[in-house]
């Protein structure tokens, strides 16, 4: 038994001492964050004569985006929006295609922009976060 803790003494000392020597990195925990939308597009005025349209992600078909008086539309994380009925969050990063026509049917703006978004957390940790208007203009 005598043999065994100066071992035991050694190896636990080597741990504290060495377990001390990394950089702090921060924890976050692991609780996900749900952002089901809508999002808001923005259209400048001199854009808006003809129709909008809008979708989310890369190859999408755009649908019509009905706008108000102010020009902003919201567009929900839904069909025919969504073409992956299985995604229910808007994530960071997460992309929309936008596309304005004319009166005469002639496509004048057909943009792919990532939704701006703002961390909320106040700390190391990304979440939760909040989704502004995509503008084009």
């Amino acid at each position: 038994m005598t043999r065994r803790f100066p071992l035991a003494a050694a190896a636990l000392l080597t741990t504290g001492l060495l377990g001390g020597c990394g950089p702090m990195v921060p924890v976050c925990p692991a609780i996900g964050f749900v952002n089901p939308g809508p999002v808001t597009i923005e259209v400048a005025p001199a854009l808006t004569v003809g129709e909008v349209a809008a979708c989310f992600g890369d190859g999408c078909a755009p649908a019509h985006l009905p706008l108000g008086r102010d020009g902003r539309g919201r567009m929900p994380l839904a069909p025919p929006y969504l073409a992956d009925t299985s995604v229910v969050s808007i994530e960071p990063g997460t992309t929309v295609r936008v596309v304005i026509t004319d009166a005469t049917g002639t496509v004048t703006r057909d943009v792919r922009a990532e939704i701006p978004y703002r961390s909320e957390g106040g700390g190391p940790c990304p979440g939760p976060v909040s989704f502004d208007a995509v503008v084009i203009s």
